[in-house]
């Protein structure tokens, strides 16, 4: 706990960091301020000094700004401190436009209203129970509930159609709030529980269908309010009073949960989850430390405190599932590890074969961790680092920023699950089969690499592997995986715009469109859909908007077939020129010669687009690019992704 002096000494550095736009120094400030003070007026200070640096917090820190209107049936106002301040510290600066009180309907329907004429990037719906299904608690009330199914299905129908309304002349991402189980009921405890139409049970059921509705809407997320509010206590969630007095839904000592829970719900529509959890052994994925104790005598198991550390071990399995990258970063003898993880096989949630990678030495966690990231083709910022040891975690601080890292609490083991599955690196709204497949096909990826060694030169190597390339629709990838792609390509994504679910079908269905995704396969395995083109033909023009290829096959030539594909689609719709453009970041350097290197020239036209925009041009009737020999290419050589085509579809 802080004392007063220190509060305000905090605070005194906040604002001088804010008045030199001091960003970094700002928020860093903020958060040791926030992590022992939830006064108001902290807050309030915090998310007055973040406004005021919001500009540089998006120079500086490359926050991302997002024009963001509330939609709300509900007091919001007292919340906006802790939404603002919460929504800098996951890097994001929200230019908040709050609708009119109760007036949802018209802002969702109206192509005037306030929302529409904002153009915003984000909308929150905040709906309270008695504005989407307010007859429920009274159909309930009897316990019988002859008519409840009939009101949630057309609570939901009534909301499916705000929803389709609004997206129609919208592309904005859509954050859309549940409604949380009343805490109290005129049937009681045991009746909530026993009888099949209790209210509990539809605001579930409400709550279920709610959430398969905003699976169905594009680049829209359901914010399930109510397992926040069970997570904290519902009979503290909402203060009665103030909420029949002035409509407000959360308790003030609430605030920075609801909000952190807000900006961890919208986050997957504008980032994508982490790819790989790095962690210890010694005091981490066990107990003990196995140099002095040996594998008979490390903690794991069923008995406690082993099964502290079988749980963590349980919890990354099923992180692996669904396609998260699982390595051992250990300071260890080799030997002793796989001995350990055979001889303490039946005690164990994990085998060897569970991780992609392994870096057991006595160099710096560092080090191996760079080495990590460079056989994976991943970037640092895909990594999260477990470890007990507070000066390895302090290593990886400072030395590999980029990284999330995460202190294991060696004293209280049983707490290391809560603690990283608190945190947001691994959170995904959608997950697409390819995301499943992961650890297989990096695994596939080493046994090419041990190939790559014994082959006489690239061709025969690359001839050898028997790639084939299938072409097909963005829209057919499917189109969640294309919009992944979108948001988590960065070495080879040459544009890199991250396009929303309306965007790429625009593209696929707008005439002259083309969004093309290539699914890769060869004989260790199937890669997935692993590129993705989006280009627009304006009279003998076509202008390549993205460009992009995971990196787990770049140099395989699958780029240039890619290309040679946009290329062949052009010319059947009478473009007689490719234009290219790059746009240069931190990340995408390995991308910055790919037009040069396919016949392109330097195009010193002015265009329309980002200031850092290098365009290129192709003649396509002198020289069409070729697909390399080595590839066997499938999908249908006619124009099957032009407007017409999907429209047939």
């Amino acid at each position: 706990m802080q004392s007063d002096t220190e509060r305000q000494e905090l605070r005194r550095a906040i604002k001088e960091a804010a008045t030199s736009q001091d960003a970094a120094t700002a928020v860093g400030v903020a958060r040791k301020l926030l992590a022992t003070s939830s006064k108001p007026a902290d807050v309030m200070f915090c998310a007055s000094s973040f406004t005021a640096l919001g500009d540089a917090l998006v120079s500086q820190l490359q926050a991302r700004r997002l024009k963001t209107h509330i939609v709300r049936s509900v007091t919001i106002e007292p919340i906006l401190p802790s939404l603002t301040t919460e929504a800098v510290l996951s890097n994001y600066v929200l230019d908040l436009n709050i609708g009119g009180y109760g007036s949802y309907v018209d802002e969702l329907l109206n192509p005037l209203s306030a929302l529409a004429k904002f153009k915003p990037d984000l909308v929150f719906i905040l709906l309270d129970l008695e504005d989407i299904a307010g007859r429920l608690p009274d159909l309930c009330a009897d316990g019988i509930g002859n008519a409840v199914e009939a009101e949630i299905e057309e609570s939901v129908t009534r909301i499916a159609q705000l929803l389709g309304n609004f997206r129609s002349g919208s592309s904005a991402r859509i954050l859309f709030q549940g409604c949380v189980v009343p805490d109290q009921t005129s049937l009681g405890d045991v009746g909530e529980a026993n009888l099949p139409h209790s209210l509990t049970n539809a605001v579930y059921q409400l709550n279920q269908k709610l959430a398969a509705l905003c699976r169905s809407v594009s680049d829209c997320v359901f914010f399930d309010v109510d397992h926040l509010a069970a997570r904290h206590g519902r009979a503290s969630w909402r203060d009665a009073r103030m909420f029949l007095a002035s409509r407000l839904p959360v308790a003030s000592a609430c605030f920075g949960a609801y909000s952190r829970g807000l900006v961890r719900s919208f986050s997957p529509l504008f980032r994508a989850p982490r790819k790989v959890l790095c962690t210890d052994l010694d005091n981490t994925l066990w107990g003990g430390v196995l140099g002095e104790e040996g594998p008979e005598g490390i903690a794991t198991g069923s008995a406690f405190p082993g099964n502290c550390y079988l749980d963590y071990q349980r919890y990354l399995k099923q992180l692996s599932s669904r396609g998260i990258l699982l390595a051992i970063v250990s300071k260890n003898n080799d030997a002793d590890v796989r001995d350990a993880f055979q001889i303490r096989a039946a005690d164990l949630g994990l085998t060897l074969s569970n991780f992609v990678a392994t870096k057991i030495s006595w160099n710096e966690k560092a080090t191996s961790i760079r080495e990590l990231a460079e056989e994976l083709s991943l970037g640092l910022d895909s990594f999260v680092f477990v470890d007990d040891n507070p000066v390895e975690c302090e290593a990886i601080r400072q030395q590999l920023p980029e990284v999330a890292v995460i202190a294991a609490p060696v004293e209280e083991p049983w707490k290391l699950v809560e603690l990283l599955s608190s945190q947001p690196f691994f959170d995904a709204a959608v997950v697409t089969d390819d995301d499943v497949n992961r650890l297989n096909e990096y695994k596939a990826q080493a046994q090419r690499a041990e190939l790559a060694n014994t082959a006489g030169d690239r061709d025969e190597f690359l001839a050898s592997l028997e790639i084939v390339c299938t072409f097909l629709s963005a829209l057919d990838a499917p189109l969640a995986r294309s919009v992944q792609l979108l948001a988590k390509t960065n070495q080879f994504n040459l544009t890199t715009r991250r396009h929303s679910t309306a965007d790429v079908e625009e593209f696929a269905s707008a005439a002259g469109g083309q969004a093309i995704a290539v699914r890769v396969r060869d004989r260790f395995g199937d890669a997935g859909v692993v590129g993705l083109a989006l280009a627009r033909t304006e009279g003998d023009t076509c202008s390549i908007d993205s460009l992009l290829l995971s990196c787990r096959v770049i140099g395989r030539g699958i780029e240039t077939a890619l290309l040679a594909h946009l290329g062949a689609n052009a010319i059947r719709a009478g473009a007689i020129r490719l234009v290219g453009e790059f746009i240069p970041t931190k990340k995408n350097a390995p991308c910055a010669d790919f037009y040069l290197d396919h016949g392109f020239v330097k195009d010193p036209s002015s265009r329309d687009a980002s200031p850092d925009s290098i365009f290129y041009q192709l003649d396509l009737t002198t020289a069409a690019p070729e697909s390399p020999k080595w590839l066997t290419l499938e999908g249908n050589e006619s124009n099957e992704f032009s407007a017409s085509a999907v429209v047939a579809s």
